[in-house]
C-alpha cells in the first residue's frame, strides 16, 4: 500500500466513523444528559438537579421545556385559577370547583407556555367520568400570572447548554474508534513494507 492508497482508505473509513461518533455524542452514551430543575412557586425559588432521574418529578406540575431532556417541575402551587377540561362531547367544562392548582401538582400533570394542561386519563376519570385529558388554566389575578411566569423564567435559566460538550464528546469517540485502526494499519504496513509509508518511486532510466 502506497501513501495515496493509505490516505484514500483512511478518508473512506474516517468520514462515516466521524458521522457515527458525532451521532453517538448526541445520545446518552457517556453519561445521562437529563437536567431537572424544580421550583417552589409559593416560595419563589428554584434549585437545579443535574443528571437526575425523571422519577423525582412525581407529584409536581411538569412545565414543558425544549429539548425534551430538560424537565422543569413546579411545586407548592397555591394560586387561585380557573381550570377547564375538555369533555367527551368536545366542550370545555369549568371544573374549578373540583380541581385546583394543588391537584394539578399532585397528579403530575403537564403545562405548556400557553397555559394548556394535560393530565393522565385515569386521573381525570376519578374526578368526573366524562372528562378527557386536555385542559387549560386561567389566572384569576394578573399579578399571580406575572409571578408564575417569572418563576418559570428563573427555572429555565438554570438549564445548561450541552451542545459544545456533545460535539467534543463526539470527537472524543471518533479518536477512540480511529486509534485502533491507525495502530493496526501501521503495524501491517510495518510488517510488509517497513516503518515508512511513502509513495513508490520510479527507478530512473539507465
Amino acid at each position: 500500500m502506497n501513501q495515496k492508497q493509505y490516505i484514500r482508505l483512511s478518508i473512506v473509513l474516517a468520514v462515516p466513523t466521524l458521522a457515527f461518533s458525532l451521532y453517538l455524542g448526541q445520545q446518552d452514551v457517556i453519561h445521562e444528559r437529563g437536567q431537572f430543575v424544580q421550583c417552589s412557586v409559593s416560595e419563589a425559588n428554584c434549585s437545579a438537579m443535574i443528571n437526575t432521574s425523571t422519577q423525582v418529578l412525581h407529584k409536581q406540575l411538569r412545565y414543558f421545556v425544549y429539548p425534551t431532556d430538560r424537565l422543569l417541575g413546579l411545586y407548592n402551587i397555591d394560586i387561585p385559577m380557573k381550570i377547564s377540561f375538555e369533555t367527551i362531547d368536545g366542550e370545555m367544562l369549568d371544573v374549578s370547583s373540583l380541581v385546583d392548582s394543588k391537584m394539578l401538582e399532585t397528579n403530575s400533570c403537564y403545562i405548556w407556555s400557553n397555559k394548556d394542561v394535560y393530565c393522565e386519563y385515569e386521573d381525570m376519570r376519578r374526578i368526573l367520568p366524562y372528562l378527557l385529558t386536555r385542559g387549560r388554566i386561567e389566572f384569576i389575578n394578573p399579578e399571580d400570572e406575572i409571578a408564575f411566569n417569572n418563576i418559570v423564567e428563573e427555572g429555565e435559566s438554570y438549564f445548561e447548554d450541552y451542545t459544545l460538550h456533545r460535539i467534543f464528546e463526539g470527537f472524543g469517540l471518533f479518536f477512540i474508534f480511529a486509534t485502533p485502526y491507525l495502530i493496526f494499519s501501521w503495524l501491517v504496513h510495518f510488517v510488509i513494507y517497513g516503518a515508512r509509508i511513502s509513495s513508490e518511486k520510479k527507478r530512473p532510466y539507465q
